[in-house]
C-alpha cells in the first residue's frame, strides 16, 4: 500500500534538515574544526608544550633512559635574602622532575656532596666525576628579591638567572661535563601588583613564591600543559 501524503511530507522535513546541518557544517569548516578542538580539550586537556631541554637536545628525560644531576649555585649577596636558597632550588626542582617519571640524582646526595666541598660548587667536571649522570642541569641564581624594591612592607618575588645544561662525555678514560646550551630565566611573582606583608606573612609568602619558582625552573626539563600562573 503506498505511503500516505503526510508520510512523504513528513520524510521530506527530515531530509530537508539533515541536507542543512551538513551545509552549514561544510560551509563553516574552520568553526566545526574549532568545536571538535575545543571538545578534544574538555575531554584531553591542552596539548602538552615541548620543554627547552627536549627541543634543544631533542631527548625526552621523561622515557627515563638518560639520568640528570640538578645543582644549584647563587651569587653573593642572594642568601642575605633566604639563607637556603640554594638547597630549596636543588630539592624542588629535582622532586618535581621525579614526579614526571625523570631519572634524576638524590638532592640529598648533591647537598651531601656540595657539603663535603665546602659548600663551592665551581667546576661541572668533578660533578661529572663524581656522579653516574648523563645530563647536569645548573641553575645559577643572580638575583633573589621578596620584597618590592623601596618598599619594605610589600612582598613580590624577583628572581633572575642562568640555566647552564652540561651532556656527560668519556674521553681518554676521564669523564667530563661539556656544555651543551645556556639560558636566561626570570620570574617576577605575583606579575600585577606586590601584596602586603602584613596580609600575607613573609613565611607563606616565601613558601609560596619558592614553590612557584621551581614550578618554572623544572619544567624548562619536561613537555607541560600550558598554564597562566607565571
Amino acid at each position: 500500500m503506498p505511503d500516505a501524503p503526510h508520510v512523504f511530507h513528513r520524510r521530506s522535513i527530515l531530509w530537508q534538515a539533515a541536507g542543512a546541518s551538513i551545509g552549514l557544517c561544510m560551509a563553516s569548516t574552520f568553526g566545526c574544526s574549532k568545536m571538535l578542538v575545543s571538545s578534544g580539550k574538555v575531554l584531553f586537556g591542552d596539548p602538552k608544550l615541548p620543554s627547552e631541554f627536549t627541543t634543544l637536545t631533542k631527548e625526552d628525560l621523561t622515557k627515563g633512559l638518560k639520568t640528570i644531576l640538578v645543582v644549584c649555585t647563587a651569587v653573593e649577596g642572594v642568601e642575605d635574602e633566604v639563607s637556603t636558597v640554594k638547597l630549596d632550588v636543588i630539592d624542588g626542582v629535582t622532586r618535581r622532575m621525579r614526579l614526571q617519571g625523570v631519572k634524576v640524582i638524590n638532592p640529598e646526595r648533591v647537598i651531601d656532596w656540595i657539603d663535603d666541598h665546602g659548600g663551592i660548587v665551581s667546576n661541572p667536571h668533578e660533578l661529572a666525576k663524581d656522579f653516574d649522570t648523563d645530563y647536569i642541569a645548573w641553575i645559577d641564581v643572580q638575583t633573589y628579591n621578596l620584597h618590592e624594591p623601596n618598599s619594605p612592607k610589600l612582598l613580590r618575588g624577583q628572581t633572575s638567572g642562568f640555566i647552564r645544561v652540561f651532556k656527560i662525555e668519556e674521553h681518554d678514560g676521564q669523564r667530563l661535563a661539556l656544555r651543551i646550551y645556556e639560558r636566561e630565566f626570570a620570574l617576577t611573582y605575583p606579575q600585577h601588583q606586590p601584596i602586603s606583608e602584613q596580609g600575607r606573612g613573609l613565611e607563606v609568602f616565601q613558601k609560596d613564591y619558592m614553590k612557584n619558582l621551581c614550578d618554572m625552573l623544572a619544567e624548562r626539563f619536561y613537555d607541560h600543559r600550558p598554564g597562566t600562573k607565571f
